[in-house]
């Protein structure tokens, strides 16, 4: 069954949260679900005016001094949509992981390469653990009154978890490969 793009459900939702320009929308992906789900200009801008054909989403022109600027919003059909989607089951994503394919071939790495992937593993996991209960903290403290934050929420804990057994099974790696090369 060939992938349907996810652009468009990404757009919507953020779109019904609240009204958004295009450069708006970039800048709230980057911020939200930008550390899960990558969208660049070249996907958003044509999405948007398909969504506009398809009566999913309304625009307004909301110039900001000499600058055009066309502020989006979902549409009860683009609400109703998103809605639909949301209740279908997530097609499966294929995993792809530079680090475990230079793993898997490991035996014919230089000494060292592997150890020092597996240490920067290690470094941007812990990172990302910290990071994620940073985000999540924040949004506790500035955001209690939104209806979407336990679900932001839950996000986030998966990120944190991931994260964090990331770390755990790097310093597990790197802890064989030290015995291993104790055995040789």
């Amino acid at each position: 069954m060939p992938r349907k793009s996810r652009t468009p459900m990404v757009i919507l939702g953020l779109l019904s949260t609240e009204p958004m320009s295009g450069y708006e929308l970039k800048a709230a992906i980057d911020r939200t679900v930008g550390h899960f789900w990558s969208e660049s200009y070249g996907q958003i801008y044509p999405t948007l005016k398909r969504l506009l054909e398809q009566g999913l989403l309304s625009c307004e022109d909301a110039p900001t001094g000499e600058r055009r600027r066309q502020v989006y919003q979902a549409t009860e059909a683009g609400r109703a949509a998103l809605a639909t989607w949301l209740v279908e089951p997530p097609q499966a994503q294929a995993m792809r992981n530079e680090l475990l394919l230079k793993i898997f071939f490991g035996h014919y790495a230089p000494p060292g390469a592997l150890q020092a992937h597996l240490g920067q593993c290690l470094a941007a996991s812990r990172r990302g653990a910290v990071m994620a209960a940073g985000i999540a903290a924040q949004l506790q403290a500035e955001e209690s009154d939104t209806e979407d934050l336990r679900y932001w929420l839950l996000t986030l804990d998966l990120g944190r978890r991931v994260a964090q057994a990331r770390a755990e099974w790097a310093e597990h790696a790197l802890q064989m490969l030290s015995e291993a090369r104790h055995d040789d």
